[in-house]
Parts: structure tokens; C-alpha cells; sequence
């Protein structure tokens, strides 16, 4: 019994000390230029380039990160943002994500990985449900945002395609 109160004191104690909280994507905050490839080294390959801007929002409990990209072929333009916060009992971040010429929202579970410097993001289906997605965020240099996605039809299958490549630069 007292092995078993000293075990379990032990993981409360660990958990308040290793504990995330937003702060630990401070990393996100700021401008960027940013270049999207969707579909990346596909014959169907194409471009957006434009900016995003992340901020702390609603008291410092979210961060916000709003994109505007021109699409390279047409020529026209779209509107995103990203909403993340942390969630204590999943102990993992959420991230919902909207556009403007998309009415339905993507959710996300982020997954800070410090040792590499990367965030790991899954979700159980994408916004159509008709595929589950995988990606992750490179942030070994901090002036440089690495983001890379992957998608499946099954969960389990061997073939997940790469969707997209997001390369974001700090200007501020």
C-alpha cells in the first residue's frame, strides 16, 4: 500500500513538472512567408505562396495562426487559420483548423515531440471523412517551419501518399 502512494506521488510530481502548457509552441509566434506545395512530386503538383501570421488569442490559452496564399496555376486567392490549445486531460494540443472556401473544419491532435524538435499531428478522418491523416511540424530551426502530410483511405495501410509540404519562413 505504501509502495503503491509513493508510485503514485511520484507520477502526479513527474506530470507537474513535465507538464506542456501553449507556451511550449512560443516557436509558432510571429509572421512567415510561406510556400505550400499540395501534392507534392505528382503530376497534379501545384503551388500557394502567401503569408501567415500567429498570435496568442483569447487570454493567452490559444494560439491563432491566420494564412492568405495565392494559388500559383489560377491565380486565386485563400483564406485559413488554425486555432491550437492545449488539452490537460488528453494531454496532447488540439488544433481545429478553418477556410474560407470550405465549410467544414478540420480537428487535430498535436503531439509535441522535444527530443526531435517536431510536432506530430494525427487525426482520425479528414474533414470529408474519407481518408485519416498524419503530419508533422519541424522545428529544429526556429526561423524555419518544416510541414509535411501525409494521407490514407485505411488507417492501417502502407500506402499513405504525401499531400502536401508547407515551408514557412520567419520575417519577424
Amino acid at each position: 500500500m505504501q509502495k503503491t502512494i509513493l508510485v503514485t506521488f511520484a507520477f502526479i510530481l513527474c506530470n507537474a513538472t513535465y507538464s506542456q502548457s501553449i507556451k511550449d509552441l512560443d516557436f509558432l509566434i510571429g509572421s512567415w512567408n510561406i510556400v505550400e506545395t499540395i501534392l507534392p512530386g505528382t503530376d497534379r503538383a501545384y503551388q500557394e505562396i502567401g503569408t501567415r501570421y500567429c498570435e496568442y488569442y483569447l487570454n493567452g490559452q490559444f494560439i491563432r495562426c491566420e494564412s492568405e496564399t495565392t494559388i500559383q496555376k489560377t491565380g486565386r486567392k485563400r483564406y485559413y487559420s488554425y486555432i491550437i490549445n492545449y488539452d490537460e486531460k488528453e494531454g496532447c494540443f488540439r488544433a481545429t483548423n478553418f477556410a474560407h472556401d470550405f465549410p467544414l473544419h478540420g480537428q487535430f491532435k498535436w503531439f509535441l515531440d522535444k527530443e526531435n524538435e517536431r510536432i506530430i499531428a494525427i487525426t482520425p478522418k479528414n474533414v470529408i471523412e474519407d481518408r485519416f491523416f498524419r503530419a508533422t511540424i519541424s522545428y529544429a530551426d526556429r526561423d524555419k517551419l518544416v510541414w509535411n502530410g501525409w494521407a490514407s483511405v485505411f488507417e492501417k495501410d502502407k500506402d499513405w501518399i504525401q499531400i502536401f509540404n508547407d515551408v514557412a519562413t520567419r520575417t519577424k
